[in-house]
């Protein structure tokens, strides 16, 4: 029996997933008991009277064409009072910085959301540029901004912590999103509270909100914000959406508003956030370490490091021939291409940098990471006075940073020291802010979709910087911890299920390697395009990198119906057939590919091992011989051969073979325990011994377990004259010499 409120809710959650409604109204009620919150409690009764309604008309067979919908809505509706009733539980004594703002604000009487945003109107129209002009000085100015900037801080907390919004305050935040006389700056700030609030706890009323600004603002940015939050929270809090409410209304935003295109673009750019991680770990982990080890010889050349991005690294690989043959041979400069092509395909390679840059107090508000970026905003004309407008106008126009990054990018440059400081702002001239703006004009001049795309972009990198960098983000559940699958949202059906857009974005999950994702949607191509044996081969490959051979197999075999001269093809079902240990069948491809490369040593090298499978050394052993002949690294070719060799009854060349094999280097505990049997074949007990040994020593040091391994490999030798008696002998041999 449940005892908590989250545990109430995994009830609940099970019996809505098995259908077992009348036992979730159960749950339901015992969870709103301990809310102890009678209006709760009424809208169960009203809702489960809905329910014997329903099924009192189903009873007698009678037919009901709303009968789903109005199932779906009672589910939606279940959820929803069950998220209230854990509300109301949790908002006594939660520790959370939700629960905690929230407590403070009911506190606050009289500040109702309401009156603070009418207080928020009238301050923002005292201080309109005609009232400016008229202002008594520099100092009530930066009094009158604090004041403006700390009432849209409270507004914020005050609309994120406010749930269910009540039809008053609904009414307040439609007049205030839609009012002329406030900027689109407070507006935004809205729209990032109205989804911190539905990722807390869904509420439609919120989402309608959204959605009504997406489709009514003449603001691009707006628009593109509510639509991410919007798409957002619907994902997040898909259990809860009544999609039957919600149809009408996404239907009539498709026919009057750019919607299908709108959305694609906002699932691109969740998608691409999935490439932050990668991109932060390519920078963190590989690039940064290797670039520190390379530190001393780089100053032997005088190469600077005070390079500020990749960009800056990669002038300078351009500028000296010696620097750039040491970073090629350190891997430094694949590296960097390998980030340069992220960049150039929208990937977020700024997250490393700013994120050392998130510990000034500024981010300690939560409310200020969804502050858009003002050159005016007390913050900054605090930290670098009179030089706040010449660098906060640079920053503005910026167009590959999001706003919270050029907070931490002017407040960094005001602690940072004077000589450092200097030297940045004299580089800061009319010139630069020229070739800013013209950058700004360009992505105008691209058209509209351009700058719907970059807006969500920018907006999409900055909920990910405050779910993944806010001091307290363990509090928050994080969107970002797995991939927001818009795909799997029956209300985007239409707007996501095209070919083209399927393909796009099955695309990019195979070029990134998210096997699992490109998966799934790769399924949903081939259902949608004519046969197409590429897409066959990306879905097999995909299969084949998570595990699922047998589907693998179906779709390259699919793949060399539709394309049967391809060898790329050919050689993954080899490879497959291999590997679910149908060897002939593997075999069979090899030698098929081998016709037309007879002269590819990795071919060779594979029909090899599958004759080694097949119980048939004698002719692997010319594949091997063959491969080592013909290929660029003929040492693949050495384990191979001395093992085929040994069972071959070529005793002597086998050891010769193992011998090179512990020359180079790279020897296993199995290629030491190879060697072992070679030499206890030929009767060399001294080196057997020493051998076994040493493959004991390297598997872990637990012998027990390596002699099970040593057992099993010997029933291959006896028929090579091997001694019954040698083998346990060697085994008591090792155990004595261990013992002591």
């Amino acid at each position: 029996m449940a005892t908590t409120p989250q545990e109430y809710i995994g009830l609940i959650d099970r019996c809505l997933e098995e259908r077992r409604l009348r036992d979730a109204f159960v749950q339901l009620r015992a969870l709103a008991g301990l809310a102890s919150d009678w209006r709760i409690t009424d809208e169960i009764d009203r809702l489960e009277q809905t329910y014997t309604m329903m099924l009192e008309y189903a009873s007698k067979g009678h037919a009901d064409p709303g009968r789903d919908d109005l199932y779906a809505s009672i589910v939606a509706q279940l959820r929803t009072l069950a998220d209230r009733a854990c509300y109301r539980i949790e908002r006594r004594d939660s520790p959370r910085l939700y629960y905690s703002t929230l407590r403070y604000e009911a506190m606050q009487r009289g500040d109702t959301l309401s009156a603070l945003i009418r207080q928020y109107t009238e301050m923002a129209d005292s201080q309109s540029a005609f009232n400016a002009i008229l202002g008594d000085g520099t100092t009530d100015k930066k009094a009158d901004a604090r004041g403006r900037e700390a009432l849209a801080r409270r507004i914020f907390m005050r609309l994120w912590v406010t749930f269910p919004l009540s039809d008053d305050a609904v009414a307040t935040l439609a007049d205030a999103l839609q009012s002329p006389a406030l900027s689109d700056d407070f507006k935004s700030l809205l729209v990032s509270s109205l989804l911190m609030g539905l990722l807390e706890h869904y509420d439609e009323k919120r989402l309608t909100l959204l959605l009504d600004l997406y489709a009514s603002t003449p603001s691009v940015r707006l628009s593109m914000q509510a639509l991410a939050a919007a798409l957002m929270a619907m994902y997040v809090g898909r259990k809860s959406v009544d999609a039957s409410r919600l149809k009408s209304r996404i239907a009539a935003l498709r026919n009057t508003t750019s919607w299908s295109d709108d959305v694609r673009k906002v699932f691109m750019q969740f998608i691409r956030s999935r490439d932050t991680e990668r991109v932060s770990h390519t920078i963190n982990d590989e690039l940064l370490p290797r670039l520190k080890n390379l530190r001393p010889d780089l100053k032997k050349l005088d190469m600077n490091m005070d390079m500020s991005t990749i960009d800056d690294l990669q002038d300078m690989l351009s500028d000296n021939p010696e620097w750039n043959d040491m970073l090629r041979d350190s891997g430094v400069a694949d590296k960097l291409k390998e980030l340069m092509k992220m960049q150039e395909e929208g990937a977020d390679v700024m997250m490393p940098t700013f994120a050392q840059l998130k510990t000034f107090p500024f981010f300690h508000e939560m409310a200020n990471w969804f502050m858009p970026f003002r050159a005016d905003h007390s913050s900054i004309t605090d930290a670098l006075g009179k030089e706040a407008s010449k660098v906060s106008s640079l920053i503005a126009a910026a167009p590959f940073l999001c706003d919270g990054d050029k907070y931490s990018f002017c407040l960094a440059l005001a602690v940072a020291p004077e000589a450092q400081r200097r030297m940045m702002l004299s580089q800061i001239d009319a010139g630069m802010l020229s070739q800013l703006e013209m950058q700004q004009a360009t992505l105008g001049a691209d058209g509209d979709e351009a700058m719907r795309d970059a807006m969500a972009g920018k907006y999409v990198q900055g909920l990910y910087r405050f779910f993944k960098l806010f001091r307290r983000k363990g509090e928050f559940a994080d969107p970002f911890a797995r991939p927001l699958n818009l795909l799997a949202l029956p209300l985007l059906d239409a707007d996501l299920h095209s070919a083209d857009t399927l393909s796009v974005v099955g695309e990019f999950y195979f070029q990134r390697g998210y096997y699992e994702d490109a998966a799934r949607v790769l399924e949903m191509v081939a259902d949608k395009v004519v046969p197409d044996a590429a897409v066959y081969q990306k879905l097999g490959y995909s299969y084949q990198q998570i595990g699922k051979l047998e589907d693998a197999l179906q779709a390259y075999s699919q793949a060399e119906l539709l394309n049967a001269d391809s060898l790329w093809t050919r050689r993954r079902l080899a490879a497959v057939c291999r590997l679910l240990g149908r060897t002939g069948e593997a075999l069979e491809h090899f030698r098929r590919v081998e016709q037309e490369r007879p002269d590819d040593a990795s071919v060779a090298l594979n029909i090899g091992h599958c004759l080694m499978e097949l119980d048939r050394p004698k002719e692997a052993l010319n594949y091997f011989f063959k491969a080592e002949f013909m290929g660029k690294k003929p040492e693949r070719a050495i384990r191979p051969l001395a093992w085929a060799l040994l069972l071959s009854g070529d005793t002597t060349r086998s050891r010769e073979y193992f011998s090179r094999l512990i020359q180079t280097g790279a020897i296993t505990s199995a290629d030491y325990l190879h060697a072992g049997y070679a030499a206890l074949v030929a009767g060399d007990m001294s080196e057997a011994i020493s051998m076994f040994g040493l493959s004991a020593d390297a598997d872990g040091g637990d012998f027990e377990a390596w002699l099970t391994k040593y057992r099993a490999g010997l029933s291959e030798l006896y028929s090579l004259g091997l001694d019954p008696l040698l083998p346990p002998l060697i085994a008591d041999t090792l155990q004595y010499r261990r013992s002591h």
